[in-house]
C-alpha cells in the first residue's frame, strides 16, 4: 500500500526543514523529546502520524504546525465536555484539522464542544481556538476564558481568576462549582470561536 499524498507532503516538509536547519533524524527526534527512532519511522514507516508527534516535530524545527502539515488548517486536539474538562484525542486516533480562523496567525489548537454543559457561553458543535505557545500564566489572562492545564494533569476550559493562596488560581464556570487554589502549569485564552455549522 502506497503512502497517501498527505503523508508524502508531511514527509517532504519535514525533510526540507531538517535539511535547512541541519538536523539528522536522530538529532531531530532528540530535540522533539521523542524516541531515538521516531523521526526515522515518521519519514519511512508511519502512514498516519499522530498529531502530538507532528506538533513536537514542528516545535523542534521552530516552524508553525501548518508548515509540517502542508495546509493552512489547525489541528483538532480534543473535546470540551462536562465541567469544562478537556479530553485530548488519543495519539493513535487519526487526527483531523479544522479551518484556520481569520486574522489568527501563530500556533493554534482547536477544541470541539460536546454536550450542553458549556451553555450559554458555548454550544455543542462550536470549535474553540486556543493559542498554545508558552508555559505559565500572564496577568492579562485573568478574568478570561482560558484553556488551563493543571499540575495534576487535568486540562479545563474555565474563567481564570487569582486564587487566595500565593501562586494559585481559581477556575470558574457558569455551570459548575469553582476549582479553588489550583496549581496551573499553563493557561492560554480563547482566541476565536467558530459557531457550529
Amino acid at each position: 500500500m502506497g503512502q497517501s499524498p498527505h503523508t508524502k507532503r508531511i514527509r517532504e516538509s519535514i525533510e526540507r526543514e531538517m535539511e535547512a536547519k541541519g538536523f539528522s533524524r536522530r538529532s531531530l527526534s532528540s530535540a522533539a523529546g521523542l524516541s531515538e527512532s521516531a523521526v526515522r519511522d515518521l519519514l519511512t514507516k508511519v502512514d498516519n502520524p499522530g498529531i502530538g508527534t507532528l506538533l513536537k516535530v514542528a516545535e523542534a524545527l521552530q516552524v508553525p504546525f501548518e508548515t509540517i502539515n502542508g495546509t493552512d488548517r489547525v489541528p483538532l486536539m480534543g473535546r470540551v465536555g462536562a465541567g469544562g474538562a478537556i479530553a485530548y484525542l488519543p495519539e493513535e486516533e487519526e487526527y483531523s484539522t479544522v479551518p484556520r480562523p481569520p486574522l489568527a496567525p501563530g500556533p493554534l489548537m482547536a477544541l470541539e464542544v460536546i454536550g450542553d454543559s458549556m451553555l450559554p457561553k458555548y454550544e455543542p458543535g462550536d470549535t474553540i481556538y486556543v493559542r498554545r505557545d508558552h508555559d505559565g500564566v500572564l496577568p492579562a489572562y485573568l478574568g478570561r476564558y482560558c484553556a488551563v492545564h493543571l499540575a495534576d494533569g487535568g486540562t479545563y476550559l474555565k474563567i481564570l481568576a487569582q486564587g487566595t493562596e500565593p501562586d494559585r488560581y481559581t477556575l470558574r464556570s457558569l455551570n459548575a462549582a469553582d476549582m479553588s487554589n489550583v496549581e496551573v502549569v499553563w493557561a492560554s485564552p480563547v482566541r476565536f470561536v467558530m459557531p457550529k455549522p
